[in-house]
């Protein structure tokens, strides 16, 4: 039976695929098709792991023999070795794997599936409780067959869990997954940015689909209406394929515009910019045409490492993105580590657990806390000067001081490098602080970058991340505009560019408003470019 539902926010598209729904500790395991001639090969690999795993068991239950706390624990594990040599979960698995033609791990899992929902159908209670061993032998299986394959291997699912990170969002768009659903997460949260980024359909806040889904359904996904649809019928498959070749069609029609004269030449005379995370989307930028790089958030090199990444390792990394623009312009924004990456504010920076990371030690503040961190991050960029049309942002600014004090630092690699060249350094207005103060910090920048995500949160103290306040996210609210209308002219009373930064740029009901204020730039997902080419073609028509 069909059940539909609606989610708070959503990452353009319209897929329809299988799910894979993962519980906190779960992993995402690969899903593809195979050939005959690789069922013997599959096999083997279920073998070797079922050996690696009760050797593991055994290993275990010879450490416990004799301990006085593991009277318990042991027929725990000595049943798990058992279900290992199940000759049903042998022959089921194996089975699979030639019957649909897929990878073990995929097999493994319908296998499991079964077991458990068996079990759970169950009326004797001690044998419904054997479902939680079933599934932990199976984490231990897929373990062994995980760690068997040294290159992630495609997944084509959509991926359902609670919640995802930006980086959770970069790798299931590096293995191909169709989407994801993440049951909490509001209009504004980063992972959702990211995903519209690289082009990956995906809902956030849909929690009652999590209630209602299980492994191995079928879902629809129409991102572009923030809908769902769970076990649909061939009917609606067959409406949602229809769905798809008409978004196809649009698509293709906007095509015409990535090879339109670039917004510099036209009238209206708005760059057009992209924001980016890492270096793999300047494929995807450059596939739009846009101008430039309005925002590249350099926060993704560090939330990958382990350890503070070195001067040398963020210069690479900010080279092959200068080298990836053929010479267009590249904003750089410096370390933003804010409360949606807290875990990794820990790694870096252990001395400092603020109780509100949203509005504590971030951004600018963060940096001049840490003045080698932010001077080796200056050297890594200025490094790349010589070669490509680049620019520095500062981010969480409130104060001119603030910008004139990274200034400072900036002029100093810029000596220490011999660079003769100057380096445009613009301030972020994002805090409502910023724009009152807006004429302050003009006088002290080189252009203005308005961060309208992080703005309207602020100013209207709405977490853009929690679905349970998403409706008071409001771009359309009178106190944002008239902020950004504030940034704005003093920008213009002082000669500066201003370019408008987040989702309000890739809202063509902004489209209007921003070529009537004279904003130089809107900077956005690359998605999203041809789309606003098109508006402002249309506008200008």
């Amino acid at each position: 039976m069909s059940l539909q539902g609606q989610a708070v926010t959503g990452s353009g598209g319209i897929v329809c695929a299988t799910v894979q729904k993962l519980d906190s500790q779960d992993q995402i395991i690969p899903e593809y098709s195979i050939h005959a001639q690789r069922f013997d090969a599959e096999k083997k690999r279920f073998l070797n792991a079922v050996a690696q795993a009760s050797q593991s068991l055994q290993e275990e239950i010879s450490a416990l023999q004799g301990h006085p706390h593991a009277k318990g624990l042991l027929p725990v594990l000595e049943t798990h070795l058992m279900m290992l040599s199940d000759p049903e979960l042998h022959d089921i698995t194996q089975r699979f794997i030639e019957d649909k033609s897929i990878n073990v791990e995929w097999a493994l899992k319908f296998c499991l599936a079964g077991f458990v929902q068996a079990f759970a159908e169950m009326d004797n209670v001690y044998l419904k409780s054997r479902q939680a061993d079933i599934e932990q032998v199976g984490k231990r299986l897929l373990h062994y067959l995980m760690d068997q394959t040294k290159v992630d291997e495609p997944v084509h699912a959509i991926i359902v869990a609670q919640d995802f990170s930006p980086s959770e969002i970069v790798r299931l768009w590096r293995l191909g997954a169709v989407g994801f659903v993440a049951a909490q997460g509001g209009k504004g949260s980063h992972a959702m940015i990211v995903a519209r980024g690289v082009g990956l359909t995906g809902l956030a806040g849909a929690q009652t689909l999590w209630s209602a889904v299980k492994d191995g359904d079928k879902l629809i996904l129409d991102a572009e209406n923030n809908t769902w649809l769970l076990n649909p019928s061939q009917e609606q498959e067959q409406h949602c394929q229809d769905l798809q070749k008409a978004l196809h069609d649009k698509q293709e029609s906007l095509q015409s515009y990535a090879t339109q004269a670039t917004s510099r030449e036209r009238s209206d005379g708005i760059s057009l910019l992209a924001n980016v995370e890492f270096v793999e989307e300047i494929t995807l930028a450059n596939q739009y045409e846009v101008d430039g790089i309005g925002l590249f958030r350099t926060e993704f090199l560090f939330m990958q490492s382990a350890a503070l990444p070195t001067e040398d390792e963020q210069y690479d990394y900010y080279h092959a993105m200068v080298q990836g623009m053929n010479g267009k312009p590249i904003t750089f924004r410096l370390l933003d580590v804010g409360a949606d990456k807290l875990a990794h504010a820990r790694i870096f920076f252990g001395d400092y657990d603020g109780e509100n990371p949203a509005l504590g030690l971030r951004g600018v503040r963060m940096l001049l806390h840490k003045p080698n961190l932010l001077k080796t991050q200056l050297r890594a960029i200025l490094r790349c000067a010589d070669e490509g049309d680049i620019s520095i942002l500062v981010p969480m600014v409130v104060a001119a001081e603030e910008v004139s004090a990274v200034r400072q630092v900036m002029v100093e690699v810029q000596q220490e490098l011999g660079l003769k060249s100057d380096i445009t350094l613009g301030c972020m207005i994002e805090v409502p602080g910023a724009a009152l103060v807006a004429d302050d910090l003009a006088q002290v920048s080189d252009f203005f970058s308005i961060g309208s995500n992080d703005l309207v949160q602020y100013t209207l103290a709405v977490d853009r991340a929690d679905e349970h306040v998403s409706y008071l996210y409001d771009a359309n609210h009178p106190a944002v505009k008239c902020l950004i209308q504030m940034a704005v002219d003093a920008a213009q009373k002082n000669d500066i560019p201003v370019i408008v930064c987040g989702e309000l740029a890739a809202s063509k009901a902004w489209t209007q408003t921003f070529v009537d204020m004279k904003v130089d730039a809107l900077s956005m997902a690359s998605s999203s470019v041809l789309t606003i080419r098109k508006q402002l073609s249309d506008l200008s028509n």
